[in-house]
């Protein structure tokens, strides 16, 4: 009897486990799967990549050190380096270093000293670098906020499509009554199909919003990798408002790095000094002897380097204020356009607050009229037409509610990006 008793409750235990999700989401989990996705993780190498443009900007100021090896062949006897007179006792038959043949091998070195287009070029970079930071928190940052907004208006159509889905039972136990009073004569049967009929369009409007419905769970999917099968509950647990505007930012730091870039196209003209050195050994044979010579040949200096001519910087200076021009002017006029589009969105939050209380005054106050209209028409005291008007008003109600908290959820998304707010653990 025992393990009866504990077969049917493991069985049964069974059954409920199977019937549960593998995995209840939140709306936590969706944002944070966001992060996981492969157009933020290529945003992420751009960040990543600006990072080592840094260190390959730092390392032109390192020295270079170079291994070489070359063969050379003359049409008469050459040097194997430059040899004071008495280096060699002609007389005495020694071997003189002149080959047709010299084999040289060895070590460069070069080194800037003083190059301050080098240095302008580290601090553009750095620019570029923190351009590519702010780049990859707005994609990131946009991609929330587009979880957000679809999981608002997945909420919203589901929501909507409950609604409706309450008005067709209620219109179905009104027709109920109707036929009754059809079948005893007190109805005439025009007033069923006028029910029917308001039934197959709500079924119409069903079949629509489940096609919506079809349509942000993809945009889910491409947002999150996630196939939600019903939208999460949200709530607003932080503040979204701000001072900053992080496209703002981005932008300053891209006229920033022009300054930078025009600053650098100037100083082309700069004196560059450069300190170079070389360590070679000379092999070949010596024309007068025939026996192999070898003589070692080291050096190292300083040099100085001034363009006096070059056209090309004087037309990169000219592209290079171009671009800054552009890029002071796109400045210019985005701190319009945000300081516009955050009045908008300021402006409006209060009007939708507003909307959103009386629209759930209107469906409180429809719900009441819906009953009252029903004991109405049973009576007899209120036309079919006029009841469906209230069955009607009951949903548009309904669907401004809904239609209004989305629109709140999709504002809130706004001010996020437009502030460059991380919804992470402000949407809960």
């Amino acid at each position: 009897m025992k393990k009866k008793k504990l077969w049917i409750l493991l069985f049964s235990l069974g059954l409920l486990l199977r019937a549960m999700p593998a995995w209840a989401y939140d709306i936590s989990d969706l944002l944070e799967a966001v992060a996981g996705q492969p157009a933020v993780e290529l945003s992420e190498l751009a960040v990543r990549e600006s990072e080592v443009q840094v260190e390959e900007a730092r390392a032109a100021l390192y020295p270079k050190v170079n291994l070489f090896g070359r063969t050379e062949s003359y049409n008469s006897p050459t040097n194997l380096r430059p040899m004071p007179p008495t280096e060699v006792d002609i007389a005495a038959g020694d071997s003189i270093p002149f080959s047709r043949d010299i084999l040289r091998y060895g070590l460069t070195l070069e080194m800037p000293i003083y190059a301050k287009q080098l240095y302008t070029l580290q601090e553009k970079v750095k620019l570029l670098s923190d351009r590519a930071n702010l780049a990859h928190r707005i994609n990131l940052i946009t991609r929330e906020s587009a979880v957000i907004a679809a999981n608002s208006s997945y909420l919203y159509l589901v929501n909507l499509n409950e609604a409706i889905a309450g008005r067709i039972d209620s219109l179905e136990i009104t027709g109920q009554e109707v036929e009754l009073k059809v079948k005893n004569g007190r109805a005439a049967e025009i007033e069923l199909y006028k029910i029917n009929n308001s039934i197959n369009e709500l079924k119409q409007q069903r079949n629509s919003i489940m096609a919506r419905i079809a349509d942000v769970r993809s945009d889910l999917k491409k947002l999150t990798g996630i196939d939600l099968a019903a939208p999460v509950a949200m709530a607003l647990a932080g503040t979204l408002a701000g001072s900053d505007f992080i496209t703002e930012q981005k932008i300053a730091t891209e006229v920033a790095a022009a300054e930078k870039e025009a600053q650098r196209s100037r100083e082309a003209r700069y004196p560059v000094l450069l300190l170079y050195g070389t360590i070679s050994g000379n092999d070949g044979e010596a024309y007068n002897t025939d026996e192999h010579i070898f003589r070692s040949y080291n050096y190292g200096g300083v040099k100085l380097q001034m363009p006096l001519f070059d056209q090309t910087i004087s037309t990169g200076e000219e592209m290079a204020d171009i671009r800054l021009s552009q890029a002071r002017k796109k400045l210019a006029q985005a701190r319009i356009e945000l300081a516009a589009l955050a009045k908008n969105l300021t402006d409006k939050l209060p009007l939708l607050e507003q909307s959103l209380q009386l629209a759930r005054e209107s469906e409180k106050n429809s719900h009441e009229l819906l009953a009252t209209a029903k004991v109405s028409f049973t009576a007899g005291r209120m036309t079919l037409e006029e009841y469906l008007r209230y069955e009607s008003q009951l949903l548009a109600s309904q669907a401004a509610v809904e239609e209004v908290q989305s629109k709140r959820w999709q504002l809130w998304s706004q001010q996020a990006v437009l502030y460059g707010i991380d919804l992470r653990g402000v949407v809960q």
